[in-house]
């Protein structure tokens, strides 16, 4: 699959008319690896010092704060299941960075805790349909929580998900990705992705996207054009050349 489609379901975007949701798909990711820059946990804090944000006062960012409201709105106790730009910057900031066997998850987390922005990928081969689509769980969904229990992360009606097709790749807009389509060391071909629930996050959205996709242009991959889709336009096709 070379092709992709993203979509927002019009119940989501009914609750959450600001919504809004990019992607590009990237190849030669496996040679590009390599090549990555990855930076240090006192370079990434540096942004959030100078912008003031703290572990104490991480919640009141206004950033932060809109995906704590979005939360709350689906049910879901946003002291408990942050979002993922929440839960890597309350690691930065006590000093304790993530660092996988990945990097590439590596370098799109770098980029999402610099830019307060929930970023996530996916290896385009093992998509089981060529679509991604935020929506609301449907009966038949299934979700494998990548280092979790599906118990702890029930398909309840209201919580938002990422699918493609009855696979939920992400539960709760970007709490948790799926183990079933998460990017893998032997992944060539993937699908970066991002979202807003709120127009304060637009401008670092769109910083964060340029970001990531220069560092893989850098590294030698082959970046495919940003789509974006939101109320008015809540289905693109993302593509490569």
């Amino acid at each position: 699959m070379t092709d992709i489609r993203i979509a927002i379901e019009p119940a989501v975007l009914e609750r959450f008319p600001d919504c809004r949701v990019g992607g590009f798909l990237a190849r030669g990711l496996r040679a590009a690896t390599g090549r990555l820059k990855l930076e240090g946990a006192e370079t990434l804090a540096a942004p959030l010092t100078v912008q003031g944000v703290s572990v104490e006062g991480l919640s009141e960012e206004p950033r932060i704060r809109e995906w704590r409201k979005a939360y709350q709105a689906i049910g879901v106790r946003p002291s408990t299941y942050k979002s993922s730009a929440e839960q890597l910057a309350r690691r930065l900031l006590k000093g304790s960075w993530i660092s996988t066997p990945l990097p590439l998850v590596n370098l799109y987390s770098a980029v999402s805790v610099k830019h307060l922005t929930p970023m996530g990928a996916y290896d385009v081969e093992r998509l089981p349909a060529p679509s991604v689509v935020l929506r609301l769980p449907r009966e038949g969904d299934v979700f494998h929580p990548l280092g979790g229990r599906p118990d702890d992360m029930p398909l309840r009606p209201d919580v938002v998900v990422y699918a493609s097709g009855s696979e939920v790749t992400c539960w709760a807009f970007n709490h948790r990705d799926s183990a079933k389509t998460c990017l893998l060391p032997e992944t060539d071909l993937g699908l970066f992705m991002a979202e807003a629930v709120a127009p304060i996050q637009y401008e670092s959205l769109d910083a964060a996207f340029s970001e990531l996709a220069r560092d893989l242009r850098e590294a030698g991959a082959d970046i495919g054009e940003l789509a974006y889709v939101n109320a008015s336009e809540p289905a693109a096709t993302v593509h490569l050349g």
